[in-house]
C-alpha cells in the first residue's frame, strides 16, 4: 500500500504550450516517455463511489482496472492491473494487484468492503507526460476521453477539453516546499467524477 501526497490543478488547452515553456524555464526534466493510459472504473449499481467522491465523504474508495498503450480498453496488449485508491482523513493510499486476466475477471462478482458488488461503469483514457521538478514529480494529462458503458445513450463518448496537472510526492514532503516550487492554485479534479457527471446529465 503506497502512501503519498497528491495535488492537482487544471489548465486550459490554450495554456498547454505556455506551461511547457514554464517547465523548461524551471529546468524540469522529462521523467519518462509520454504514454496513453486507459482505465475502466467500477462502481455499485447506485454509483455509491461516485456520490462519495462528489460529496467528499471520508473514508472512500475508487476502483479501476488500468492498462497502458491504447485508448481502447479491450484491445490493449499490455498487462492489466487492478487498482484501489483509498482516501481517509489527510491520507491517500493505493493498492495494486498486478497482471490480472480480464477475460476471466468480469465473469465473477467483485466485492469491495464498504460498498458491495461493483460493475464496470466508464472507460477513461488520456495522454500522460511525466516531469521531475526539484525532486517533485509532475504529470500532465491531456486528451481526456470518457467512454460510458451504457451504450444505449445517444452520446456515450465525450472528450474533455481541460488538462490536469498532478503533483505526486512522498507523504513526508514539506507542503510549503511544494507550494514554493509549484505556485499554481490547487483544484479538485477527479476524472471519474467529471466523466460520470457528464454521463448522468445525458441520461436525465
Amino acid at each position: 500500500m503506497n502512501q503519498r501526497i497528491e495535488q492537482k490543478f487544471e489548465i486550459e488547452s490554450t495554456q498547454y504550450l505556455t506551461f511547457l515553456k514554464w517547465l523548461k524555464f524551471k529546468k524540469a526534466s522529462i521523467l519518462y516517455p509520454e504514454r496513453i493510459i486507459c482505465s475502466r472504473y467500477l462502481d455499485t449499481v447506485d454509483y455509491k463511489m461516485f456520490l462519495d467522491t462528489c460529496e467528499g465523504i471520508l473514508p472512500r474508495k475508487k476502483v479501476r482496472i488500468r492498462s497502458y498503450g491504447s485508448h481502447n480498453f479491450e484491445n490493449n496488449k499490455n498487462q492489466y492491473n487492478l487498482e484501489t485508491k483509498i482516501n481517509i482523513e489527510n491520507n491517500r493510499f493505493k493498492e495494486i494487484k498486478n497482471n490480472i486476466n480480464i477475460e476471466t475477471f468480469f465473469k465473477q462478482p467483485l466485492y469491495i468492503s464498504g460498498y458491495g458488488i461493483v460493475y464496470p461503469q466508464i472507460d477513461i483514457s488520456y495522454q500522460r507526460e511525466y516531469f521531475l521538478l526539484n525532486g517533485i514529480r509532475l504529470t500532465i494529462d491531456r486528451g481526456i476521453n470518457y467512454k460510458f458503458k451504457d451504450y444505449c445513450q445517444k452520446q456515450n463518448q465525450i472528450i474533455d477539453e481541460s488538462l490536469v496537472v498532478e503533483i505526486k510526492a512522498p507523504y513526508d514532503t514539506d507542503l510549503d516546499f511544494l507550494l514554493t516550487n509549484i505556485f499554481f492554485s490547487r483544484t479538485r479534479f477527479s476524472k471519474y467524477e467529471r466523466g460520470m457527471s457528464r454521463f448522468i446529465s445525458y441520461a436525465i
